[in-house]
């Protein structure tokens, strides 16, 4: 079969060539890159990555194919997806299907053959930037033009566009201890299940619910998860984390729940150049003093001062977490409410296992209340 031509083009004009993959389109959204190099199915049905055109700086994906047990949603979020050296064959005894075959069944619009290391560096070095892929129009001049017409991440509310419109619950693992309420603004399935290992019963609930709606589940602690978009405009779910700290409920967020947290505590947030998106990112664990192997996907951070308490509404607010990368807030940690932040992904699918811990630290969060 005679492969069909597609063409990449940046929003400042930089055109890369060449072949469909997946389904045959036009897509449109931000470029953005990831350094993982396993993990791809994780990735793809991650709700963090919804309007984002995802480069896999690895340069040959689709080895292990895909399987029914490793989405972490319901569908394929990215908006495009771009790779190197897709495999020929998929080779692995977990295996359902070709990654290929099933971009295309859920009308994702990709290319292959495109030399991502260049597309890295450029996208390093002039920042994630509106994109468009295309495999029926290959005139870059035309297509450049729609790029530039096209939404930008700064500003968009994105969250409940992929959080659950009904709510649903997700039962503990042998003995129940306590339960959560969870508000999805773009939960990752593995949240819920290193939850359930632990005895936590988890309801999860759309992003629209209100204070009553998480109270009526009678928690013993609230979640606010992952998510796509600009925390900037989170409004609501920053009005919710106030009313929850001012109850003095447990509270632990991650990624965007982090920066809703972050808000919700008085600090600002910002947008990074090219973001954290991988599975190898070391962060410090201030209290512990431990330096962890994270996996991180976020395009936006909390504006905190790095050694000092801030005080607060809520009583004095410490940066508990930093990326010795970058020195970017990885986490925080209020001092006087029980409430608590990272920026990055402890349930870490696919990626390592080092900062498991942080939910026994919110399991014991729960203990103390409890007491």
């Amino acid at each position: 079969m005679t492969p069909t031509p597609a063409i990449l083009v940046l929003e400042d004009g930089r055109t890369f060539a060449g072949e469909a993959y997946g389904a045959v389109g036009e897509t449109f959204g931000e470029a953005v890159f990831t350094t993982g190099m396993t993990g791809y199915q994780e990735t793809l049905t991650d709700p963090s990555y919804h309007r984002q055109v995802v480069v896999q700086t690895a340069p040959q994906i689709g080895n292990t194919g895909v399987n029914d047990e490793d989405d972490e949603s319901d569908r394929i979020w990215v908006s495009g997806y771009v790779v190197r050296d897709p495999a020929r064959r998929a080779s692995n005894w977990r295996a359902t299907g070709d990654l290929g075959e099933r971009l295309a069944a859920e009308g994702v619009v990709g290319i292959s053959g495109v030399d991502t290391r260049a597309l890295t560096r450029h996208l390093r070095e002039r920042g994630a930037m509106r994109v468009g892929v295309s495999s029926v129009d290959t005139d870059p001049q035309a297509l450049l033009a729609r790029v530039q017409q096209s939404p930008g991440m700064v500003g968009a509310d994105l969250s409940a566009q992929v959080s659950t419109p009904e709510p649903y619950t997700v039962q503990a693992v042998r003995e129940h201890r306590y339960t959560i309420a969870a508000l999805d603004l773009g939960i990752k399935r593995n949240v819920s299940r290193r939850l359930a290992e632990r005895g936590v019963t988890t309801h999860v609930l759309p992003s629209s619910s209100t204070l009553d709606d998480l109270l009526a589940v009678n928690p013993d602690a609230v979640f606010f998860s992952p998510g796509p978009g600009d925390p900037a405009t989170a409004d609501h779910p920053v009005e919710l984390a106030r009313e929850v700290m001012r109850r003095r409920i447990p509270l632990f967020g991650i990624c965007f729940g982090s920066q809703i947290l972050g808000r919700a505590l008085g600090f600002g947030t910002y947008k990074l150049g090219y973001g954290h998106r991988g599975i190898n990112q070391p962060v410090l664990d201030r209290t512990t003093g431990k330096v962890e192997v994270t996996s991180h996907n976020h395009g936006f951070a909390v504006d905190a001062p790095l050694d000092t308490v801030t005080d607060t509404e809520f009583g004095g607010v410490e940066v508990s977490h930093v990326c010795l990368n970058d020195n970017v807030v990885e986490g925080l940690r209020a001092l006087d409410v029980p409430a608590f932040t990272v920026q990055y992904h402890p349930e870490a699918a696919a990626g390592p296992h080092d900062a498991d811990y942080l939910f026994d630290r919110f399991v014991e969060l729960v203990e103390k209340r409890a007491a």
